[in-house]
């Protein structure tokens, strides 16, 4: 009897984590192979206006306050915040209230870590692995879809880029939890129009995770045969060797290099990795090449603003369509915000180190995912890949 029940939890987990990756195979590109599950666009999904608009207002308003007092930096540390906008998704608005607010607090906390770390290369290594850790598991163990736990890696490499000063720290984190506040209440604020929560919310795919309680969710995570832990465990080890590699080479800003490479390991098979290796190389060099023009061109305060919220609203608008297309301009949004009030490297250079640093985080990336796809296929207990 105790053995059948074993074989049933077996089963179960089984099922489960394949739950996982197609969740995470489904959101992340259209259903097609070859180049065209590279580059073709989803057509069944809708494009997300009112998602897209919030997102866009959320880092726009803090520019007008910041030009109004002529504090660039309170614009751009606000616009850290303002990455929960990002998570809402179809859902109650009591469910959104919630997630969003822990979204913020992980956000901010994520942030504060790559503040303290960015002291020594050793630091940052272990903050930007922790943090891949526990936001790949957290993400993955209640399915939270794209951008899942990418963002949270994302402000803390913007974290350690900053220039060092541990007695802004608090101060820093601060006005990014306020710019988060406002991502919030914007999110939130369909409520007005639509008080009785008509929204169009889509019923889960596995309505068994809305009945479980955190505690159980978690203990399922936290089974051995789940490929939650095995997802973790991947991302915090590959991101701190390409860390530790961007830093043997002499990288003077390697936080990309972590950055690129977290993106890559979104995806949840060796095909997944491979489609997002080559989507993040080809959306990072055409917008590497975006944000170079902007650089160029010497925007004033008020055009970066301007710049940010176009940036943004796109990556919305497109993200739920392609991967490749929505990175064009998630690069530029990134590189702006952590290039931004930094000692002024010329755009030449700035391109061709960030270019360089894209390619060589994604193969450490793909590289990483098949030797761990390999190692996991011999030490898994059921005999079979968990990644």
């Amino acid at each position: 009897m105790q053995h059948r029940e074993q074989l049933g939890q077996e089963k179960k987990t089984k099922t489960e984590s394949n739950k996982f990756n197609q969740n995470k195979s489904e959101s992340s590109s259209p259903r097609q192979n070859g180049w065209r599950g590279v580059f073709g666009i989803n057509r069944a999904r809708r494009y997300p206006w009112n998602k897209a608009i919030t997102a866009g207002l959320t880092i726009g308003i803090p520019f007008i306050v910041g030009n109004i007092f002529s504090r660039l930096e309170w614009a751009l540390l606000a616009g850290i915040g303002g990455f929960t906008a990002l998570y809402v998704h179809n859902e109650s608005y009591k469910q959104r209230a919630i997630k969003l607010l822990l979204v913020n607090i992980g956000l901010i906390i994520s942030f504060g870590l790559g503040l303290v770390a960015a002291i020594s290369p050793w630091t940052m290594a272990l903050a930007l692995s922790g943090v891949a850790t526990i936001s790949t598991f957290i993400c993955g163990a209640f399915r939270v879809p794209p951008p899942s736990g990418y963002f949270f890696v994302l402000v803390c490499a913007v974290g350690t880029s900053l220039p060092v000063d541990l007695s802004a720290t608090l101060s820093r984190m601060t006005i990014a939890f306020l710019g988060g506040c406002l991502a919030w209440v914007l999110s939130m604020s369909s409520w007005l129009f639509i008080p009785d929560n008509r929204e169009r919310v889509v019923p889960s795919k596995d309505p068994s995770l809305a009945s479980k309680s955190i505690r159980a969710v978690f203990r399922s995570a936290l089974d051995k045969h789940s490929q939650v832990v095995s997802a973790s465990y991947r991302s915090g080890l590959v991101i701190l060797i390409a860390t530790f590699i961007a830093y043997a080479l002499g990288i003077e800003r390697l936080y990309w290099v972590p950055l690129s490479c977290a993106s890559v390991l979104q995806g949840a098979t060796i095909l997944a990795v491979l489609h997002r290796a080559l989507q993040r190389s080809v959306g990072t060099a055409v917008g590497i090449l975006i944000a170079g023009g902007i650089f160029a061109l010497n925007p004033s305060f008020l055009m970066l603003g301007f710049w940010v919220i176009m940036l943004q609203f796109v990556v919305e608008l497109i993200i739920v369509r392609n991967y490749a297309f929505a990175v064009v301009f998630i690069t530029p949004l990134a590189l702006i915000i952590a290039e931004s009030g930094q000692p002024n490297m010329p755009v030449s250079t700035l391109i061709g180190a960030r270019l360089l640093d894209t390619l060589l985080g994604s193969a450490i990336g793909l590289m990483g995912a098949f030797l761990w796809r390999n190692f996991d296929k011999e030490n898994s207990p059921i005999g079979e890949s968990r990644s």
